[in-house]
């Protein structure tokens, strides 16, 4: 079996027995997961990212939109839309900054307490999932997850930059040739 070094062979082909093991378990268990928040923030009137965005502006009433769409995991166009049903709905205030363009979010009463019942709700989902997985397992599987986010952005991973996983054993001077081209020679 090959190690972690060397996933592929030298055609390229997969010889690691669980590729993409990892990844399919993470997937599914996001989905069902969101699923589940899903159907519970939607009994109390909200979807994940305006809870999301709830929980940030309760933390910091001095957050941009564009740092509320990296925090509830959507575009800085849907932020927009977002924050105006949240407004609209009577959960948010926003009003201007002294000396400043930008506008200041705070939470009405009416946000907080639905916030409240959504996080009661988010906390009912992961008791239920810790009685069933057991607590030790549950932070072993938290601390897991923080590393593997943390490995990301420390080997700063990203489709358009470095990719570390890939084979450092390239031979001398095909370092600059693309993967495909190293495949012809």
């Amino acid at each position: 079996m090959a190690s972690a070094a060397e996933p592929c062979s030298d055609d390229g082909t997969a010889t690691v027995e669980r590729h993409g093991e990892l990844f399919y378990a993470l997937r599914n268990a996001q989905t069902t997961a969101k699923s589940a928040l899903d159907q519970a923030f939607g009994r109390v009137g909200l979807s994940t990212p305006q809870f999301l965005a709830l929980n940030a502006i309760a933390s910091n009433a001095n957050v941009t939109s564009a740092e509320l769409a990296r925090r509830s995991f959507v575009s800085p166009q849907a932020m927009i839309a977002i924050i105006g049903r949240l407004e609209h709905a009577g959960f948010i205030h926003r009003s201007p900054r002294a000396n400043s363009r930008c506008l200041e979010t705070t939470l009405t009463e009416a946000g907080g307490a639905v916030l409240e019942r959504a996080r009661c709700a988010a906390t009912a989902i992961e008791a239920f999932i810790t009685a069933r997985v057991g607590a030790r397992q549950t932070r072993a599987l938290i601390e897991a997850l923080q590393r593997i986010t943390e490995t990301c952005r420390q080997e700063d991973v990203v489709v358009t930059r470095t990719r570390p996983w890939e084979t450092t054993a390239v031979p001398a001077g095909a370092a600059a040739a693309s993967p495909e081209a190293r495949g012809r020679s």
